[in-house]
């Protein structure tokens, strides 16, 4: 078989093996964002504990020992700065605990760390390993789940596996994906959830019983991640009229996709809200005075993007480390550059976006991206108005929303003859970019 003919799948699921195994492997313990929180948390719901009751939690004193906090001390970074692993060979040690005052993250959804949860609970409950050897395999594990469900997106979508490919394997999304951070699952499921809706908008017949059980898992799953992203949702309406029998079939099938989702956002966040009141009641707080003047909030959205554009653009594609190591700007730049070229060329044969499903896309993005900074405006401080705590991982999951729009059909420059060779060029690129990325983590 010619490198040229090779699925984009297929090089999704060689790249995504090799360096995200690369990544998890040479990526020090909880130099991923929040990476000590969310393991915390998965040992959290590995005891049983699905929706924390407080803001406190016991954990192993071998835990405690390794991310030695609080975190704002840093003194986990003097055992990676000197190379001294020997603290996180400690055994589990169920039975030797110390309570822990406030972790943060208590109100996160369950589902990002079943998969963790589980290896805690079989490695560290009946085999009593060390909590270094639970952190890896848990990052295993999240890297697993994120290879099957963006393979089998990019294997389903019939349009922009290119721009999924390069979005899936930007440095960014790889380095989350192997740790065992809750954007691991929200990557994928984002992703997964997109490519279906794509490949249902293009489905020749029309649209059963069985595709609307398939979405209301993924919207479902969505809402148990990272309740955000469930305004995914809202890309039923790229699916175009003819794929339903009449009107009614359509809002069934709307309300069947959506209906299970919100019941469950409406019940768990009801009981988180019982669980962390003194947090949400400062939320809310926050939200009132935030809707009582919406023309400042948008303001404070201008201005934080004029001032952190270029940070955003760097946690968007690859920033590593306690968020400290960025890639260079310039190989930042080139890589969304391509991903923009890809992008424009992605409607090179007769499946193609009209521009109603292309208006749903962008705003849905454009909606996504508001709530990521009222969410931000929410929670964290605001000096100069501007908006604190925004980060540019958080808009990946809605990237391809937007990346699909620039799609044109009337791209004549770009011949027949060269396109075929785009395989071996993003293959290529793709390499050289993950390699880069490699040598950028080793020196952490």
């Amino acid at each position: 078989m010619k490198i040229v003919d090779i699925k984009v799948e297929v090089i999704f699921l060689v790249f995504a093996l090799v360096f995200g195994s690369v990544f998890a492997v040479i990526n020090p313990p909880f130099m991923t964002p929040d990476e000590q929180w969310h393991f915390i948390k998965a040992y959290d719901i590995s005891q049983g504990h699905i929706i924390s009751k407080n803001s406190n939690i016991s954990i192993p004193n071998s835990f405690n020992n390794i991310i030695k906090l609080p975190v704002w001390d840093k003194s986990i970074e003097n055992y990676l700065r000197d190379k001294d692993y020997s603290i996180f060979n400690n055994p589990f040690n169920i039975d030797d605990t110390q309570e822990l005052k406030f972790y943060p993250a208590n109100s996160y959804m369950p589902l990002p760390y079943l998969g963790v949860a589980f290896v805690i609970k079989i490695g560290g409950g009946l085999f009593n390993c060390s909590p270094l050897f639970l952190l890896y395999f848990g990052r295993f594990v999240n890297l697993l789940i994120y290879i099957v469900l963006v393979y089998f997106g990019i294997k389903v979508v019939p349009i922009g596996k290119y721009m999924f490919l390069l979005l899936a394997l930007m440095p960014m999304s790889l380095y989350l994906s192997s740790s065992v951070s809750a954007d691991s699952l929200n990557l994928a499921l984002s992703f997964f959830t997109i490519c279906l809706f794509l490949n249902l908008a293009f489905k020749d017949d029309k649209i059963h019983k069985k595709d609307i059980f398939f979405l209301s898992i993924c919207i479902l799953s969505l809402a148990l991640s990272k309740q955000l992203y469930v305004l995914l949702a809202l890309l039923f309406f790229i699916i175009p009229k003819s794929g339903f029998k009449n009107l009614k079939t359509r809002l069934i099938y709307f309300i069947s996709t959506i209906l299970p989702s919100g019941l469950i956002l409406i019940l768990l966040s009801h009981s988180f809200n019982n669980s962390i009141s003194n947090i949400t009641n400062s939320a809310t707080l926050s939200s009132s005075s935030l809707f009582s003047n919406l023309v400042d909030f948008f303001y404070s959205i201008y201005d934080s993007i004029i001032v952190f554009f270029d940070g955003y653009l760097a946690e968007f594609v690859g920033y590593f480390g306690c968020m400290n190591i960025p890639l260079p700007q310039k190989l930042i730049l080139i890589y969304i550059c391509v991903i923009i070229l890809v992008s424009v060329l992605s409607f090179r044969n007769k499946t193609k976006l009209i521009l109603k499903q292309k208006l749903v896309c962008l705003l849905i993005f454009l909606g996504g991206s508001i709530l990521i900074f009222k969410v931000a405006f929410d929670w964290s401080a605001q000096e100069f108005g501007l908006i604190f705590g925004v980060h540019g991982r958080y808009f990946i999951p809605l990237a391809p929303l937007l990346f699909l729009c620039l799609g044109s059909e009337k791209i004549t420059f770009f011949n027949e003859k060269l396109f075929k060779y785009l395989n071996l060029f993003i293959l290529l690129f793709i390499f050289l970019i993950l390699s880069t990325s490699t040598y950028y983590l080793s020196i952490l």
